[in-house]
């Protein structure tokens, strides 16, 4: 290592012969034997080459190395933990056709607040609604023309209703 800090391309050889076994060894130990730790063990190989020249002679060669190694090892985990590739074993998987814990709470909402409205309209008003939803449950003593004048202004006084207690 002080002779590839030197600058010595010859010394290229031996020292990634030397260090390949033991970097690669420790990076499957530190990433638990998964596919990151090829990657970080050659990204850390990368740069232990191109920082060589900052390479203290003084230090033990394989302790720094090892160091650099460590470094990728934990850059690897983050990266892998922020593309959430890693299954939580924490959280239960939703089905896609389930609606999501937020969903479900909107849509509680929304039926409250439509009861909520229906029941300050007069009775009239929530039958005639309740007819039109249920399609052919309608008063067979009303023509059609006069359901659909009823069904007209039981929308409007709906919708005056909601704003009245919503807003727009």
């Amino acid at each position: 290592m002080r002779r590839l800090a030197d600058g010595d391309r010859a010394a290229f050889e031996p020292v990634y012969a030397a260090l390949w076994p033991a970097v690669s060894a420790f990076c499957r130990r530190m990433l638990r034997g998964c596919a990151d730790a090829e990657d970080a063990a050659q990204q850390a190989l990368l740069k232990i080459f191109d920082r060589a020249s900052t390479f203290d002679p003084a230090a033990d060669a394989l302790t720094w190395a090892l160091t650099i190694a460590a470094w990728e090892c934990r850059t690897a985990r983050r990266r892998r933990a922020r593309s959430r590739e890693a299954p939580d074993e924490h959280a239960g998987a939703i089905p896609a056709d389930m609606p999501t814990p937020e969903d479900a709470a909107i849509a509680r909402d929304l039926d409250d607040a439509a009861r909520e409205v229906l029941g300050s309209l007069a009775e009239a008003d929530r039958a005639t609604l309740l007819s039109t939803v249920m399609e052919g449950d309608r008063d067979p003593s009303v023509s059609g023309a006069a359901f659909r004048k009823r069904r007209e202004r039981a929308f409007a006084r709906l919708r005056e209703a909601w704003r009245r207690i919503y807003g727009t």
